[in-house]
């Protein structure tokens, strides 16, 4: 496991400094590391080498990297009014996707029904077998746990979806919100790219707070599962009080372009929000996106003080909230300058990446690959 995190986080690495960070013997990490290379779960990426330092002669260092196909995840994202579901490697490459509409006012079974239907066809478009795949991690947004019969507090009870999911699921499974699967995906899938941080904050920029904390490289839920949680109640209060404050704003005078642009209709205003597409010099219904971002962002500053984080990760799931993350941008750079800020890698288009990256954790990481 620890070889693993090491490997993820700092990309390709020799025995011997896998052995100087983890702190055991060169040897223990040699006899490790090469029955996971006989599994095919590790593999030697070669030499070291540095363009900018002059070769010596003498033995160079060999590194080691993680199999990207030694098995697959799949994820599956209940988000909105679809089903996002996919098949990846165990970097997070896609390797197949598929996005289900679901009907508004679909119940339980019918729900259940288009996950297995969906399942199956990964599998079978891919030729999977379930013991080519590690797990199936599951994301589900709040506003499904009525539906789906789930208590809806911080720590959502999933025991009974689970056994109505085993009846066709054959392989391991592991359940969070998409925001904790989105932070997981930011550590597992993409650091290495960048510069690494052990600590971070998640945030989706919808009007809802919806946020996770990860302290050393782990997800941090706090004593009772409710670190940075906010009851559905309260984070539907305040999405129902933005569109108030920007139905206010929208009337033929003060916000002509995007009236003319809505036929007057609230329903279809709220739908151009929702795809970004809010017209220029709106300033009206712009100064009330601005006004929530910087009470937003202000929430943000006062959780980083006490996280202390090494990165805050903008999540922006649609276009929507891609065009509210801007904003929300300029405000964080603006009142925290010595912050870290970055966009999630996580978009709509990849979304299941981020019930994959859960799997990726759970049923490989965690698990020193077997």
């Amino acid at each position: 496991m620890e070889i693993l995190r090491l490997l993820r986080r700092n990309g390709p690495t020799s025995r011997i400094d896998i052995a100087r960070e983890i702190g055991i013997t060169k040897a223990a990490v040699t006899i490790i590391t090469n029955e996971m290379i006989q599994d095919g779960i590790l593999y030697e990426k070669g030499e070291q080498r540095n363009p900018e330092v002059r070769a010596t002669r003498g033995r160079k260092k060999i590194m080691l990297d993680i199999c990207a196909t030694y098995k697959m995840d799949i994820g599956i994202v209940l988000e909105g009014q679809q089903i996002h579901a996919g098949v990846a490697t165990l970097w997070g490459d896609v390797v197949e996707k598929q996005t289900v509409p679901v009907a508004a006012g679909a119940s339980r079974e019918e729900i259940l029904s288009q996950i297995e239907e969906v399942y199956r066809q990964l599998l079978y478009k891919n030729d999977l077998k379930p013991d080519q795949i590690t797990g199936v991690g599951i994301c589900i947004d709040p506003r499904f746990y009525s539906v789906l019969q789930m208590n809806a507090g911080p720590n959502p009870d999933f025991r009974d979806f689970e056994y109505r999911l085993k009846a066709f699921i054959q392989v391991p499974l592991t359940f969070a919100r998409i925001v904790e699967g989105a932070a997981i995906a930011e550590l597992d899938y993409w650091q290495r790219n960048s510069e690494p941080a052990d600590e971070l904050l998640l945030f989706r920029c919808s009007c809802r707070e919806e946020s996770a904390v990860v302290v050393g490289q782990e997800l941090y839920r706090g004593a009772n599962g409710a670190a940075m949680y906010e009851p559905e109640s309260a984070g539907a209060a305040r999405e129902e009080n933005f569109w108030k404050e920007i139905e206010a704003a929208f009337s033929e005078e003060k916000s002509p372009n995007l009236w003319k642009e809505a036929n007057g209709s609230i329903s279809r205003m709220r739908t151009i929000f929702r795809e970004g597409r809010v017209p220029s010099g709106e300033e009206a219904v712009i100064q009330v996106v601005q006004n929530a971002a910087r009470t937003y962002a202000k929430w943000m500053k006062t959780a980083s003080h006490v996280i202390d984080p090494g990165k805050i990760v903008l999540l922006a799931i649609g276009p929507g909230e891609e065009w509210a993350s801007s904003m929300l941008m300029e405000q964080l750079r603006e009142i925290m300058p010595d912050i870290r800020v970055a966009c999630s890698n996580l978009k709509e288009e990849n979304l299941f990446l981020a019930g994959a990256a859960l799997a990726t954790r759970e049923f490989f990481g965690n698990r020193g690959g077997y």
